[in-house]
């Protein structure tokens, strides 16, 4: 079988990740399969591919096209399905699912297209109508909580299926820590992911407890300012701002909590890599992933979206608990079995045997050419 896979980029991210998994594990199942993404960067793929995997780029490093790149992307797009031929597309995330549901239009290819966020939330009502409209030509929807799927739209409910992101339990070297609490978040450098917020709520445990430090891994838009608000309330001695990660196992061994103040969620990766290694979460609890991965005073403690206050005072109670903290980093078996690689992938080979088994739509005669960067 030819597959197809179309994301936003090849950098870190979540739903770059699971293509990297899935990707290599249908490669290892005998498929032919090529990974499709608008952006790779400059170092070239964050996440590894194995060399029989084909990776092609819209562009490389910054954009070329300036406000009418959506509608070059969509000729790249629709060229690229045309000259593939694949038996089958898989794309991931909002605006990709619908760029290659329109490119698809007419080439007679099966599409599985995958919402990994809050669909209410992430886009403006332009995009979100335009994702309603075009999901009627999915041929498989893959949400990753129930509540994410009851958030679709009636005519696309029924279709759609929750598979969860996998895991696999990650090696981690623990690096010593005296008193004190290392707290750690984990995600791209904007505004969804709340880090204002949680500047805020650190500065609520003035005096910081000795200690206590706060690391924000990432990079993004949001950096200067987050930087100039660190500065101002006080934090600079406490609160580091170093980028990117080496990967899970660098910041699970340099992390006692996880916080997580993100304004909405999808299904998140860093609260699986955390909870399949034992450190537990704090949590805002936004629409629509932690609720699915935390259970208050098993894995972690989830406190009303928002709420800076609450936020800050669970962090101070376990920041100044590692008993507490060490009760909650035993409810690792479950974790892992929710996220277990071996179970979830089997889930997508179901959707993915029983979505090319339905009848192909009908092909159009001429093959476009297309050009392509890696």
């Amino acid at each position: 079988m030819k597959i197809l896979f179309i994301q936003g980029g090849f950098d870190a991210g979540g739903a770059e990740k699971i293509v990297s998994m899935l990707a290599r594990h249908r490669s290892e199942k005998g498929d032919q399969v090529t990974v499709a993404g608008m952006l790779m960067p400059a170092k070239g793929s964050y996440f590894p591919y194995p060399p029989d995997i084909r990776l092609i780029a819209f562009e490389t490093g910054r954009s070329r096209y300036g406000r009418s790149k959506p509608l070059h992307r969509l000729a790249w797009l629709r060229d690229l399905i045309r000259r593939e031929k694949p038996d089958l597309v898989i794309s991931m995330l909002t605006k990709v699912n619908i760029l290659t549901l329109l490119a698809s239009i007419g080439t007679g290819t099966q599409v599985i297209v995958s919402e990994r966020n809050n669909p209410r939330m992430q886009a403006s009502r332009l995009v979100r109508n335009a994702q309603t409209l075009m999901m009627r030509r999915a041929d498989g929807i893959v949400m990753q909580t129930e509540r994410i799927r009851t958030a679709l739209p009636a005519h696309c409910r029924s279709r759609a299926v929750v598979i969860v992101n996998p895991c696999a339990p990650i090696a981690v070297e623990r690096q010593p820590q005296g008193a004190g609490c290392r707290m750690v978040a984990v995600g791209r450098l904007d505004p969804q992911k709340g880090y204002d917020m949680l500047l805020e709520a650190f500065a609520k445990l003035k005096p910081i407890p000795e200690g206590v430090t706060l690391t924000i891994f990432g990079e993004g838009p949001s950096r200067p300012a987050l930087e100039a608000q660190r500065d101002a309330l006080g934090l600079a001695d406490t609160v580091s701002l170093p980028g990117r990660s080496a990967g899970p196992a660098d910041w699970l061994g340099r992390a006692d909590l996880l916080v997580v103040s993100s304004r909405f969620e999808g299904y998140m990766n860093t609260i699986t890599e955390a909870t399949i290694t034992g450190v537990p979460v704090v949590a805002f609890d936004c629409d629509y992933g932690p609720r699915e991965q935390i259970v208050t005073d098993k894995n972690g403690i989830l406190v009303p979206p928002g709420d800076i206050v609450a936020l800050a005072r669970a962090m101070r109670e376990l920041a100044l608990s590692p008993q507490r903290r060490e009760a909650l980093s035993g409810w690792i078996d479950h974790s892992r079995w929710l996220n277990d690689p071996e179970r979830i992938l089997g889930e997508w080979d179901m959707l993915i045997d029983r979505t090319v088994r339905k009848p192909v739509r009908p092909r159009l005669a001429a093959v476009g050419r297309g050009h392509q960067a890696s």
